[in-house]
């Protein structure tokens, strides 16, 4: 059996996307849907990224691939916690608790980081950034 997988997500203005990738940074499959209007309830969106993951999780169980984890990614301010989203400015998100909101729906360990240190992350680990040195 091979290694267990991991949902990312990443939350914009305009669209959610989704990878399915592997401990080697190996995008299995790809979703995306349309971000719902910024005056939208916060419901609305989390409707949406479930419906994105769910389609992702199904494409593994199909292919047998274990998934241990959803990333999510989305622009604006989280707290400390990484469960917590204060402030996304193009969404009506405020003090919004989605980590705790996703777990209950997908069954699934989430995190929930600025989009931008998501970025910063997966380029350290797996683009450009992986050949700096440590200090």
């Amino acid at each position: 059996m091979s290694a267990p997988l991991t949902v990312g997500v990443d939350i914009g203005g305009t669209k959610v996307a989704a990878g399915l990738v592997d401990e080697e940074g190996q995008v299995h499959a790809f979703g995306r849907a349309s971000t719902p209007h910024r005056s939208t309830e916060p419901r609305v969106v989390e409707d949406v990224i479930v419906e994105v993951v769910q389609t992702l999780l199904g494409q593994a169980a199909n292919q047998g691939m274990p998934v241990a984890a959803v990333g999510v990614g989305a622009a604006g301010f989280v707290a400390a916690d990484r469960a917590t989203v204060t402030f996304a400015p193009h969404l009506s998100w405020r003090g919004e608790p989605l980590r705790d909101r996703l777990e209950q729906r997908l069954s699934l360990p989430i995190s929930v980081d600025n989009d931008a240190n998501a970025a910063a992350w997966a380029e350290y680990r797996f683009g450009a950034g992986r050949v700096m040195p440590d200090s």
